[in-house]
Protein backbone atom coordinates (compact mmCIF):
# COMPACT_ATOMS: atom_id res chain seq x y z
CA UNK A 1 0.00 0.00 0.00
CA UNK A 2 1.31 3.42 -1.38
CA UNK A 3 1.13 6.24 1.42
CA UNK A 4 -0.21 9.17 0.97
CA UNK A 5 -0.95 13.03 2.43
CA UNK A 6 -4.40 15.06 2.96
CA UNK A 7 -3.31 17.79 3.75
CA UNK A 8 -6.16 20.47 5.54
CA UNK A 9 -5.50 23.70 4.66
CA UNK A 10 -7.90 26.32 7.00
CA UNK A 11 -7.75 29.65 6.26
CA UNK A 12 -7.17 31.99 9.46
CA UNK A 13 -7.61 29.13 11.78
CA UNK A 14 -6.27 30.67 15.46
CA UNK A 15 -4.57 27.67 17.46
CA UNK A 16 -6.30 29.29 20.42
CA UNK A 17 -9.73 28.84 18.66
CA UNK A 18 -9.79 25.68 17.07
CA UNK A 19 -7.86 24.07 20.39
CA UNK A 20 -10.51 25.63 22.47
CA UNK A 21 -13.30 24.23 20.32
CA UNK A 22 -11.91 21.11 20.19
CA UNK A 23 -11.69 20.56 23.82
CA UNK A 24 -15.65 21.64 24.24
CA UNK A 25 -16.35 18.66 22.35
CA UNK A 26 -17.67 21.18 19.29
CA UNK A 27 -15.28 19.50 16.61
CA UNK A 28 -14.87 15.96 18.11
CA UNK A 29 -13.29 14.28 14.94
CA UNK A 30 -10.61 16.78 15.20
CA UNK A 31 -9.86 16.05 19.06
CA UNK A 32 -10.45 12.37 18.59
CA UNK A 33 -8.34 11.62 15.73
CA UNK A 34 -5.85 14.67 15.49
CA UNK A 35 -4.95 15.50 19.32
CA UNK A 36 -5.79 12.05 20.95
CA UNK A 37 -4.48 9.55 18.66
CA UNK A 38 -2.34 11.91 17.10
CA UNK A 39 -0.30 14.76 17.59
CA UNK A 40 -0.44 18.59 17.56
CA UNK A 41 0.78 21.83 18.64
CA UNK A 42 1.25 25.70 18.32
CA UNK A 43 3.37 26.51 15.11
CA UNK A 44 4.60 29.51 13.64
CA UNK A 45 3.75 30.92 10.18
CA UNK A 46 5.86 33.24 8.19
CA UNK A 47 5.76 37.27 7.69
CA UNK A 48 3.93 38.56 6.01
CA UNK A 49 1.02 36.46 7.87
CA UNK A 50 -1.04 36.41 4.46
CA UNK A 51 -2.52 33.69 2.29
CA UNK A 52 -0.29 32.69 -0.53
CA UNK A 53 2.73 33.60 0.12
CA UNK A 54 2.13 31.76 3.48
CA UNK A 55 1.31 28.41 1.31
CA UNK A 56 4.84 28.85 0.09
CA UNK A 57 6.24 27.24 3.66
CA UNK A 58 4.38 24.45 3.82
CA UNK A 59 4.54 23.66 -0.23
CA UNK A 60 8.28 24.51 -0.76
CA UNK A 61 9.72 24.18 2.52
CA UNK A 62 10.94 28.10 2.03
CA UNK A 63 9.77 31.58 2.91
CA UNK A 64 8.48 34.42 0.88
CA UNK A 65 11.39 36.15 0.71
CA UNK A 66 13.52 32.92 -1.10
CA UNK A 67 10.91 33.76 -3.78
CA UNK A 68 10.59 37.27 -3.76
CA UNK A 69 7.24 36.93 -3.52
CA UNK A 70 6.61 39.42 -0.39
CA UNK A 71 3.19 39.98 -0.29
CA UNK A 72 0.02 39.67 -1.49
CA UNK A 73 0.98 42.68 -3.43
CA UNK A 74 4.67 43.35 -4.24
CA UNK A 75 6.26 46.56 -5.89
CA UNK A 76 9.91 45.86 -7.66
CA UNK A 77 11.84 49.28 -7.41
CA UNK A 78 14.57 47.76 -10.19
CA UNK A 79 12.48 46.69 -12.21
CA UNK A 80 9.71 49.98 -12.37
CA UNK A 81 12.44 51.80 -12.89
CA UNK A 82 13.45 49.46 -16.00
CA UNK A 83 10.05 49.76 -17.26
CA UNK A 84 7.43 50.42 -15.56
CA UNK A 85 4.72 48.86 -17.32
CA UNK A 86 6.81 45.53 -17.46
CA UNK A 87 4.96 42.77 -16.02
CA UNK A 88 7.21 42.08 -12.90
CA UNK A 89 7.98 45.35 -11.65
CA UNK A 90 4.55 45.21 -9.34
CA UNK A 91 1.74 42.80 -8.49
CA UNK A 92 -1.84 41.99 -6.64
CA UNK A 93 -2.67 38.32 -6.49
CA UNK A 94 -5.74 39.44 -5.47
CA UNK A 95 -6.96 40.05 -9.00
CA UNK A 96 -6.36 38.73 -12.59
CA UNK A 97 -2.54 38.50 -11.79
CA UNK A 98 -3.11 35.69 -9.64
CA UNK A 99 -2.19 33.40 -12.51
CA UNK A 100 1.39 35.27 -12.43
CA UNK A 101 1.98 33.27 -8.90
CA UNK A 102 3.15 30.19 -10.34
CA UNK A 103 5.61 31.77 -12.28
CA UNK A 104 7.01 34.01 -9.74
CA UNK A 105 8.09 31.18 -7.71
CA UNK A 106 11.52 30.38 -7.53
CA UNK A 107 12.48 27.45 -9.51
CA UNK A 108 14.86 26.29 -7.45
CA UNK A 109 12.37 25.19 -5.01
CA UNK A 110 9.75 23.00 -6.88
CA UNK A 111 6.80 22.26 -5.09
CA UNK A 112 5.22 19.03 -3.64
CA UNK A 113 2.87 19.01 -6.88
CA UNK A 114 6.11 19.14 -8.85
CA UNK A 115 7.80 16.14 -6.93
CA UNK A 116 4.54 13.66 -6.54
CA UNK A 117 3.22 12.97 -9.54
CA UNK A 118 -0.52 12.15 -8.30
CA UNK A 119 -0.99 15.20 -6.21
CA UNK A 120 -4.42 17.11 -6.19
CA UNK A 121 -5.36 20.23 -5.81
CA UNK A 122 -8.55 22.05 -3.99
CA UNK A 123 -8.69 26.35 -3.98
CA UNK A 124 -5.33 26.50 -3.78
CA UNK A 125 -4.34 29.33 -5.58
CA UNK A 126 -0.84 27.74 -6.31
CA UNK A 127 -1.08 25.25 -8.86
CA UNK A 128 2.44 24.68 -10.30
CA UNK A 129 2.84 21.31 -11.20
CA UNK A 130 -0.80 20.44 -10.92
CA UNK A 131 -1.73 17.89 -13.71
CA UNK A 132 -4.95 19.63 -15.27
CA UNK A 133 -7.40 17.35 -14.28
CA UNK A 134 -6.30 16.79 -10.62
CA UNK A 135 -6.66 20.37 -10.29
CA UNK A 136 -10.33 19.86 -8.87
CA UNK A 137 -11.94 22.84 -8.27
CA UNK A 138 -10.56 25.01 -11.42
CA UNK A 139 -14.33 24.46 -12.67
CA UNK A 140 -16.64 26.94 -10.97
CA UNK A 141 -14.32 28.41 -8.01
CA UNK A 142 -14.47 31.57 -9.75
CA UNK A 143 -18.21 31.84 -9.46
CA UNK A 144 -18.24 30.38 -5.45
CA UNK A 145 -15.60 32.55 -4.63
CA UNK A 146 -17.58 35.76 -6.43
CA UNK A 147 -20.14 34.74 -4.51
CA UNK A 148 -18.96 34.09 -0.98
CA UNK A 149 -17.01 37.76 -1.45
CA UNK A 150 -20.02 39.81 -2.12
CA UNK A 151 -22.52 37.67 -0.74
CA UNK A 152 -21.51 36.32 1.81
CA UNK A 153 -21.97 33.07 1.10
CA UNK A 154 -19.02 31.25 2.58
CA UNK A 155 -19.94 28.16 3.36
CA UNK A 156 -20.90 26.55 0.27
CA UNK A 157 -17.59 27.19 -0.72
CA UNK A 158 -16.28 24.88 2.20
CA UNK A 159 -19.14 22.17 1.36
CA UNK A 160 -18.29 22.07 -2.10
CA UNK A 161 -14.31 21.68 -1.52
CA UNK A 162 -15.29 18.71 0.99
CA UNK A 163 -17.07 17.25 -2.31
CA UNK A 164 -14.07 17.22 -4.28
CA UNK A 165 -11.29 16.15 -1.17
CA UNK A 166 -14.29 12.79 -1.13
CA UNK A 167 -13.61 12.77 -5.16
CA UNK A 168 -9.73 12.76 -4.93
CA UNK A 169 -9.98 9.44 -2.31
CA UNK A 170 -11.06 7.40 -5.20
CA UNK A 171 -8.13 8.33 -7.74
CA UNK A 172 -5.44 7.43 -5.30
CA UNK A 173 -3.77 10.69 -4.68
CA UNK A 174 -0.33 10.60 -2.89
CA UNK A 175 -0.94 14.43 -2.18
CA UNK A 176 -3.79 16.46 -1.48
CA UNK A 177 -3.79 19.69 -0.35
CA UNK A 178 -7.22 20.89 0.29
CA UNK A 179 -7.84 24.78 1.38
CA UNK A 180 -10.86 26.00 3.61
CA UNK A 181 -11.50 29.35 3.20
CA UNK A 182 -14.58 29.92 5.17
CA UNK A 183 -13.15 30.70 8.89
CA UNK A 184 -10.86 33.59 7.50
CA UNK A 185 -13.69 34.91 5.30
CA UNK A 186 -15.92 34.86 8.24
CA UNK A 187 -13.45 36.01 10.35
CA UNK A 188 -12.76 39.15 8.24
CA UNK A 189 -16.22 40.14 8.23
CA UNK A 190 -17.85 39.24 11.55
CA UNK A 191 -15.15 38.09 13.99
CA UNK A 192 -13.16 35.25 14.74
CA UNK A 193 -15.22 33.86 17.20
CA UNK A 194 -18.62 34.81 15.44
CA UNK A 195 -20.90 31.67 15.22
CA UNK A 196 -20.24 31.93 11.37
CA UNK A 197 -17.15 31.62 11.54
CA UNK A 198 -17.40 28.71 15.09
CA UNK A 199 -19.74 26.84 11.87
CA UNK A 200 -16.96 27.11 9.44
CA UNK A 201 -14.78 24.91 11.75
CA UNK A 202 -16.98 22.64 12.16
CA UNK A 203 -17.37 22.07 8.43
CA UNK A 204 -13.73 21.45 8.43
CA UNK A 205 -14.57 18.58 11.37
CA UNK A 206 -17.38 17.13 9.67
CA UNK A 207 -15.16 16.33 6.34
CA UNK A 208 -12.25 14.99 9.05
CA UNK A 209 -14.65 12.37 9.87
CA UNK A 210 -15.95 11.57 6.57
CA UNK A 211 -12.23 11.20 5.12
CA UNK A 212 -11.16 9.29 8.15
CA UNK A 213 -14.24 6.99 7.94
CA UNK A 214 -13.60 6.44 3.97
CA UNK A 215 -9.92 6.02 4.44
CA UNK A 216 -10.45 2.99 7.18
CA UNK A 217 -13.41 1.43 4.68
CA UNK A 218 -10.77 1.70 1.82
CA UNK A 219 -8.03 0.28 4.18
CA UNK A 220 -5.87 3.04 3.73
CA UNK A 221 -6.13 5.03 6.82
CA UNK A 222 -2.74 3.51 9.12
CA UNK A 223 -0.90 4.90 5.28
CA UNK A 224 -2.01 7.92 5.27
CA UNK A 225 -0.98 11.33 7.24
CA UNK A 226 -3.71 14.00 7.70
CA UNK A 227 -2.13 16.97 8.07
CA UNK A 228 -4.19 20.03 9.33
CA UNK A 229 -2.63 23.60 9.38
CA UNK A 230 -3.68 27.53 8.94
CA UNK A 231 -1.82 29.92 7.17
CA UNK A 232 -1.96 32.78 9.54
CA UNK A 233 -3.83 33.71 12.41
CA UNK A 234 -6.27 37.10 12.60
CA UNK A 235 -7.37 39.69 14.81
CA UNK A 236 -10.06 41.92 14.93
CA UNK A 237 -9.88 45.26 13.70
CA UNK A 238 -11.51 48.07 15.41
CA UNK A 239 -9.72 51.13 13.40
CA UNK A 240 -8.17 51.08 9.75
CA UNK A 241 -5.67 53.55 9.26
CA UNK A 242 -5.27 53.76 5.59
CA UNK A 243 -1.60 53.79 5.02
CA UNK A 244 -1.55 55.19 1.29
CA UNK A 245 -3.68 58.43 3.04
CA UNK A 246 -0.97 58.97 5.56
CA UNK A 247 1.67 59.28 2.84
CA UNK A 248 -0.81 61.52 0.94
CA UNK A 249 -1.15 64.16 3.49
CA UNK A 250 2.74 64.01 4.07
CA UNK A 251 2.73 65.33 0.52
CA UNK A 252 3.70 62.31 -1.39
CA UNK A 253 2.07 61.37 -4.62
CA UNK A 254 1.11 57.74 -4.11
CA UNK A 255 1.33 54.65 -6.47
CA UNK A 256 -1.12 52.08 -4.33
CA UNK A 257 -3.60 49.24 -6.15
CA UNK A 258 -5.44 49.77 -7.53
CA UNK A 259 -4.37 53.06 -8.34
CA UNK A 260 -1.30 51.78 -10.20
CA UNK A 261 -1.81 54.75 -13.15
CA UNK A 262 -0.80 57.18 -10.77
CA UNK A 263 1.74 60.04 -12.70
CA UNK A 264 5.41 60.96 -11.46
CA UNK A 265 4.23 58.73 -8.26
CA UNK A 266 6.80 59.52 -5.64
CA UNK A 267 5.87 56.57 -2.96
CA UNK A 268 4.89 53.14 -3.73
CA UNK A 269 2.46 51.27 -1.13
CA UNK A 270 1.52 47.91 -1.01
CA UNK A 271 -0.78 46.20 1.37
CA UNK A 272 -1.15 42.49 2.66
CA UNK A 273 -3.94 40.58 4.47
CA UNK A 274 -4.67 44.65 5.64
CA UNK A 275 -1.75 44.45 8.51
CA UNK A 276 1.37 44.15 6.80
CA UNK A 277 2.73 46.80 4.22
CA UNK A 278 5.59 47.68 2.42
CA UNK A 279 7.02 50.97 1.14
CA UNK A 280 9.26 52.29 -1.42
CA UNK A 281 10.44 55.91 -2.37
CA UNK A 282 10.77 56.59 -6.02
CA UNK A 283 13.21 59.81 -5.72
CA UNK A 284 16.27 57.11 -6.10
CA UNK A 285 16.26 53.92 -7.74
CA UNK A 286 18.64 52.23 -4.95
CA UNK A 287 17.27 51.19 -1.77
CA UNK A 288 17.52 52.55 0.59
CA UNK A 289 19.70 52.73 4.07
CA UNK A 290 19.27 54.05 7.12
CA UNK A 291 21.41 57.13 6.77
CA UNK A 292 19.95 58.70 2.97
CA UNK A 293 16.64 57.35 4.01
CA UNK A 294 16.13 59.55 7.76
CA UNK A 295 18.45 62.82 5.47
CA UNK A 296 15.60 62.68 3.02
CA UNK A 297 12.39 61.44 4.54
CA UNK A 298 13.38 61.15 8.27
CA UNK A 299 10.37 64.09 8.93
CA UNK A 300 7.91 62.02 7.68
CA UNK A 301 8.83 58.76 9.13
CA UNK A 302 9.18 60.34 11.90
CA UNK A 303 5.72 61.34 12.40
CA UNK A 304 5.03 57.57 11.02
CA UNK A 305 6.30 55.75 13.83
CA UNK A 306 4.35 57.64 15.92
CA UNK A 307 0.74 56.59 14.69
CA UNK A 308 -1.20 54.67 16.58
CA UNK A 309 -2.00 52.24 13.74
CA UNK A 310 1.97 51.39 13.42
CA UNK A 311 3.20 48.61 15.75
CA UNK A 312 6.97 49.17 14.34
CA UNK A 313 8.78 49.42 10.94
CA UNK A 314 12.15 47.66 9.65
CA UNK A 315 14.43 49.13 7.12
CA UNK A 316 17.59 48.82 5.46
CA UNK A 317 21.28 49.96 7.92
CA UNK A 318 23.30 47.91 5.22
CA UNK A 319 22.95 44.91 2.94
CA UNK A 320 22.95 42.85 5.79
CA UNK A 321 22.09 44.79 9.20
CA UNK A 322 18.28 45.95 9.65
CA UNK A 323 16.79 48.22 11.73
CA UNK A 324 13.42 47.33 13.60
CA UNK A 325 12.38 50.91 14.75
CA UNK A 326 8.91 51.90 16.28
CA UNK A 327 7.74 54.93 18.66
CA UNK A 328 10.12 53.80 21.54
CA UNK A 329 13.20 53.70 19.34
CA UNK A 330 15.49 51.40 17.63
CA UNK A 331 16.96 47.69 17.31
CA UNK A 332 19.67 46.06 14.87
CA UNK A 333 19.07 42.91 13.46
CA UNK A 334 22.21 42.06 11.44
CA UNK A 335 22.92 38.82 9.27
CA UNK A 336 25.76 36.49 8.65
CA UNK A 337 26.00 34.10 6.45
CA UNK A 338 22.56 31.71 8.03
CA UNK A 339 22.90 33.36 11.74
CA UNK A 340 21.10 36.44 13.16
CA UNK A 341 21.69 38.66 15.90
CA UNK A 342 19.45 40.76 17.72
CA UNK A 343 20.71 43.86 19.86
CA UNK A 344 18.81 46.84 21.00
CA UNK A 345 20.08 50.15 20.78
CA UNK A 346 18.01 53.25 21.35
CA UNK A 347 14.78 51.02 22.19
CA UNK A 348 13.90 47.34 22.45
CA UNK A 349 10.79 47.14 19.68
CA UNK A 350 10.61 43.03 19.58
CA UNK A 351 10.76 43.09 23.91
CA UNK A 352 13.21 40.59 23.56
CA UNK A 353 16.80 39.98 25.07
CA UNK A 354 19.78 40.69 23.18
CA UNK A 355 21.61 37.81 21.73
CA UNK A 356 24.75 37.52 22.72
CA UNK A 357 26.17 36.48 19.67
CA UNK A 358 25.03 35.46 16.17
CA UNK A 359 22.94 32.56 16.71
CA UNK A 360 21.40 29.35 13.88
CA UNK A 361 18.15 29.57 12.24
CA UNK A 362 17.03 26.61 15.14
CA UNK A 363 18.45 28.97 18.30
CA UNK A 364 16.55 32.15 16.83
CA UNK A 365 13.14 30.53 16.65
CA UNK A 366 13.75 29.70 20.44
CA UNK A 367 14.80 32.92 21.36
CA UNK A 368 11.89 35.01 20.52
CA UNK A 369 8.88 31.90 20.29
CA UNK A 370 7.28 32.99 22.99
CA UNK A 371 7.71 36.23 22.72
CA UNK A 372 4.52 39.03 20.99
CA UNK A 373 7.15 38.28 17.93
CA UNK A 374 7.18 34.57 17.08
CA UNK A 375 10.17 34.04 15.01
CA UNK A 376 10.95 37.51 14.59
CA UNK A 377 14.46 37.54 13.83
CA UNK A 378 14.34 34.95 11.22
CA UNK A 379 11.07 36.33 9.60
CA UNK A 380 13.05 39.74 8.92
CA UNK A 381 15.88 38.19 7.66
CA UNK A 382 13.93 36.14 5.16
CA UNK A 383 12.08 39.14 4.36
CA UNK A 384 14.51 41.90 4.10
CA UNK A 385 16.64 40.13 1.76
CA UNK A 386 14.43 40.16 -0.92
CA UNK A 387 14.39 43.77 -2.33
CA UNK A 388 10.32 43.33 -3.23
CA UNK A 389 10.43 44.26 0.11
CA UNK A 390 10.45 47.71 -0.17
CA UNK A 391 12.63 50.54 1.93
CA UNK A 392 10.55 50.20 4.64
CA UNK A 393 8.29 47.15 6.01
CA UNK A 394 5.06 48.30 8.14
CA UNK A 395 3.67 45.85 10.49
CA UNK A 396 -0.07 47.57 11.95
CA UNK A 397 -0.26 47.03 15.80
CA UNK A 398 -3.28 44.84 17.05
CA UNK A 399 -6.90 46.49 16.42
CA UNK A 400 -5.50 48.29 13.27
CA UNK A 401 -4.61 47.68 9.55
CA UNK A 402 -3.01 49.80 7.14
CA UNK A 403 -6.22 49.82 4.19
CA UNK A 404 -9.47 51.52 4.18
CA UNK A 405 -10.40 53.40 1.56
CA UNK A 406 -10.06 51.08 -1.55
CA UNK A 407 -11.33 48.23 0.86
CA UNK A 408 -14.89 46.72 0.21
CA UNK A 409 -16.31 44.92 1.86
CA UNK A 410 -14.62 45.96 4.81
CA UNK A 411 -12.39 43.55 6.80
CA UNK A 412 -13.44 43.63 10.48
CA UNK A 413 -10.61 41.10 11.04
CA UNK A 414 -7.12 41.50 9.69
CA UNK A 415 -3.66 39.62 9.36
CA UNK A 416 -0.56 40.04 8.15
CA UNK A 417 1.58 41.62 10.90
CA UNK A 418 4.49 39.77 12.50
CA UNK A 419 2.58 40.13 16.13
CA UNK A 420 1.74 37.09 17.79
CA UNK A 421 -2.11 36.40 17.11
CA UNK A 422 -1.16 36.36 13.24
CA UNK A 423 1.85 34.40 13.52
CA UNK A 424 1.33 31.32 15.72
CA UNK A 425 -0.35 28.61 14.13
CA UNK A 426 -2.50 25.32 14.92
CA UNK A 427 -0.63 22.18 13.50
CA UNK A 428 -1.86 18.74 14.06
CA UNK A 429 -1.41 15.38 12.34
CA UNK A 430 -3.48 12.19 12.69
CA UNK A 431 -0.23 10.08 13.58
CA UNK A 432 1.37 10.19 17.06
CA UNK A 433 4.66 11.83 18.29
CA UNK A 434 5.47 14.02 15.19
CA UNK A 435 4.98 17.13 16.45
CA UNK A 436 7.20 16.72 20.26
CA UNK A 437 7.75 20.87 20.20
CA UNK A 438 6.50 24.03 18.34
CA UNK A 439 7.68 24.03 14.30
CA UNK A 440 7.54 26.47 11.64
CA UNK A 441 5.55 26.16 8.39
CA UNK A 442 8.61 25.23 7.04
CA UNK A 443 9.27 21.96 8.61
CA UNK A 444 5.47 20.60 7.84
CA UNK A 445 6.99 20.37 4.02
CA UNK A 446 9.68 17.87 5.83
CA UNK A 447 7.56 16.00 7.64
CA UNK A 448 5.58 15.63 4.39
CA UNK A 449 8.24 14.53 2.52
CA UNK A 450 9.68 11.87 5.33
CA UNK A 451 6.19 10.47 5.44
CA UNK A 452 5.89 10.01 1.81
CA UNK A 453 9.45 9.07 0.57
CA UNK A 454 9.25 6.58 4.14
CA UNK A 455 12.17 8.24 5.05
CA UNK A 456 13.22 7.38 8.73
CA UNK A 457 16.01 9.81 9.57
CA UNK A 458 14.44 13.11 9.00
CA UNK A 459 16.55 13.95 5.95
CA UNK A 460 14.16 16.66 4.75
CA UNK A 461 13.61 18.33 8.42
Amino acid sequence: MSRKVIFYLVDGARPDVLYRLAKEGQLPNIQKYMIDEGSSTVGTTCFPSTTGPAYLPFLCGTFPGDHGITGIRWFDKAEFFRGRWGRNSMRSYCGYEAKYFDDDMDSKYPSLFETYDRGFNIYNMIVKGVKPENDLTKEGKSGLYLRAHYQHKHHAVDEKGHEKLMEALYKNPQFVYAVFPSVDWDSHCYHYEDDRTIEAYKIVDRSVGEVVNKLKEQGEYEDTLIVMASDHGLTSTHTHFDLGRFWKKAGYRVLEYPNIMKIRPQVAVFISGNSFGTVSFLDQKEMYVESLLEERHGKALDKFVQEPGVDFIVYRKSATDFIVRNENGKAEISVSGQTVRYTATTGNPFGIRDTDRYVDEKVAFTHCFDSDYPDGLWQVKQLMESPRSGDVVVSAAVGYDLRDFWEYPEHKGSHGSLHKDHIHIPVLVNQPDLLPEPIRSTRVYGMIRNWLDKNDTNHYV
